[in-house]
């Protein structure tokens, strides 16, 4: 992802907002931290997150974007382990409030999403951390409604590839989500050093607290994707979080259920959540080559069965 220039394309889209009030809906995924998240020696965390919601909203948005991910093996005492073939966990179960700890809310990046279009990665600086040696990072969801272009992009980024149809259903629409620079390879960029430069020269300039300074930049590598098909009213959501040599933490709830069942030669999790005000199953796994988390939902006027989930990952893991 390195570039020796940024260019005009980028450059012209530099923001800066003064406002002490915020703007829009906050978006999910920064208001509610999820119950799966990923971390590793390289300091890359992965986070999903649920927002507040209705019965039936909330069954669609948790399983089809996979924004909650809650489940319990055989006992409270015995978590689900995935190790990759050298034997390392690379997906650790455990108890809720035990893993790591997650980042606390950036109110800025809410004011970020009243200037950013769909499929932007915004960088930005606020004047009060002038000096910082750290971007922040925002990416504004788009939805890629027809197949072929979301093979484009799935070509340009290198994600996983997932299919036209799953299980007899259409495809409707996919989503790709960028890779934010965490690590210092990416951080030493030319693209990053360059943008961080600008940013915070521009910051030096204002005086006051507050002042949000913002540039849009390119990004090729994927961070997560994720695909949702249709028949009628029925939906099955295939995601996959790309981990990038990270751990996954998945959060255990006792009322949960779990089995770990060999399909295709991979260990798969089945999950059943059972609970007051809403109960669905979903499947994960683990890609050892893709070094990608995947989860496998169903919801809508149709729930998939245990053996149609477990037939539907057999023929993704081959």
């Amino acid at each position: 992802m390195e570039r020796t220039t940024i260019s005009d394309e980028y450059q012209n889209i530099i923001y800066a907002s003064a406002g002490n009030e915020l703007l829009g809906e906050i978006d999910v995924e920064e208001k509610v931290m999820g119950h799966i998240r990923g971390i590793s020696d390289r300091k890359r965390s992965f986070s999903l997150s649920l927002k507040t919601m209705n019965k039936t909203t909330a069954v669609a948005s948790m399983l089809a974007l996979f924004l909650m991910i809650s489940v319990t093996a055989y006992a409270a005492s015995e978590y689900i382990q995935i190790r990759n073939s050298e034997g390392v966990v690379k997906v650790q179960h455990v108890a809720p409030n035990e893993s790591a700890g997650v980042a606390s809310y950036d109110k800025y990046a809410q004011k970020v999403d009243a200037f950013d279009k769909p499929g932007e990665l915004i960088a930005y600086l606020v004047n009060n951390n002038a000096g910082a040696t750290e971007l922040s990072f925002k990416y504004k969801e788009q939805r890629i409604g027809a197949y072929s272009d979301f093979l484009k992009e799935i070509k340009r980024t290198g994600a996983p590839m997932l299919p036209a149809l799953a299980a007899g259903y259409a495809f409707e629409y996919g989503v790709i989500n960028p890779n934010h620079p965490t690590t210092d390879a990416e951080k030493n960029s030319s693209l990053y050093q360059e943008t961080l430069q600008d940013l915070t020269a521009q910051a030096n300039k204002e005086k006051g607290s507050g002042k949000l300074f913002m540039m849009a930049i390119p990004w090729s590598e994927p961070g997560w994707i994720s695909a949702t098909y249709s028949k009628d009213n029925a939906y099955i959501g295939i995601s996959a979080s790309i981990m990038h040599g990270g751990k996954m933490f998945v959060e255990q709830e006792p009322e949960n259920q779990a089995d770990k069942i060999l399909v295709a030669g991979t260990e798969v999790i089945y999950n059943k959540v059972v609970k007051e005000e809403v109960s669905y199953d979903y499947l994960n796994w683990y890609n050892e080559k893709q070094d990608a988390f995947y989860t496998l939902s169903s919801y809508g006027d149709k729930i998939l069965s245990k053996e149609q989930f477990l037939q539907l990952a057999g023929e993704l893991l081959k």
